[in-house]
């Protein structure tokens, strides 16, 4: 299947130059080592980058392969931008204290909903009651490992613990989706990719949300509904 969708009859050469050098910046890569890793003069790069010189078609698929930007946002007006993360020190750093908050207030209920004290669980997760203290007043971070330890001793389930709401949860589930979507069969993820198949898409997404019953009792209603059509029309042949 031909999939035009991400191809366009003419592209913005004009953004390139200034695209290509974004995106490498962003990706902490110096002209020499682009230059050593794809065998293009370094001067040459540098002049794709200043506009003077175009790059070749496979030379832009080779950068666009490097710097894991979409060889199509290099033809838009900071295009490549929308393909970067570049969130502010100060906001993850609040995402990371609120997370910890969380993770210590929800140990700290688990803990008194199982009527379990900090001396039980240190002695069954081999965790000091004074460190357990500190992890649910929320004065230090709590090691994966020990959560594990904690999890497990209260019988709840480590996935849950997992932010999945936050701009560091939303980009965890993107990247999730992503790697699900390479493993799936190539002539499934083209007919995914073509936009006329967003209808198919959308029925077959409104399909997987009917119980198998209900699923059945429409399949039956179908097929009887095509042997009353069929039996009708064979009394009007």
């Amino acid at each position: 299947m031909e999939n035009k969708n991400n191809t366009e009859k003419s592209l913005e050469i004009k953004f390139l130059a200034k695209n290509l050098s974004i995106a490498r910046e962003a990706c902490g890569k110096t002209v020499k080592e682009c230059s050593l890793l794809l065998d293009i003069p370094s001067n040459r790069l540098k002049n794709y980058e200043k506009g003077k010189f175009t790059p070749s078609l496979p030379e832009i698929e080779a950068l666009s392969f490097l710097f894991r930007i979409p060889i199509i946002a290099f033809f838009k007006e900071d295009g490549v931008k929308d393909h970067l993360i570049s969130p502010e020190s100060t906001q993850i750093q609040r995402l990371i204290k609120i997370r910890q908050q969380i993770i210590g207030a929800r140990i700290h209920l688990a803990r008194e909903k199982t009527k379990m004290s900090m001396k039980q669980l240190s002695k069954t997760a081999s965790i000091p009651v004074s460190r357990i203290k500190r992890y649910e007043e929320n004065t230090t971070p709590i090691a994966l490992d020990d959560l594990q330890k904690i999890v497990n001793t209260l019988n709840l389930h480590l996935d849950d613990f997992f932010d999945h709401e936050s701009p560091l949860g939303n980009w965890q589930n993107n990247q999730t989706k992503s790697i699900a979507f390479e493993h799936l069969p190539e002539e499934i993820k083209e007919f995914i990719a073509d936009s006329n198949n967003l209808q198919y898409l959308k029925v077959a997404h409104n399909l997987s949300n009917v119980g198998i019953d209900t699923f059945n009792k429409l399949s039956d209603s179908l097929t009887e509904l095509t042997s009353t059509f069929q039996d009708s029309k064979k009394k009007f042949d």
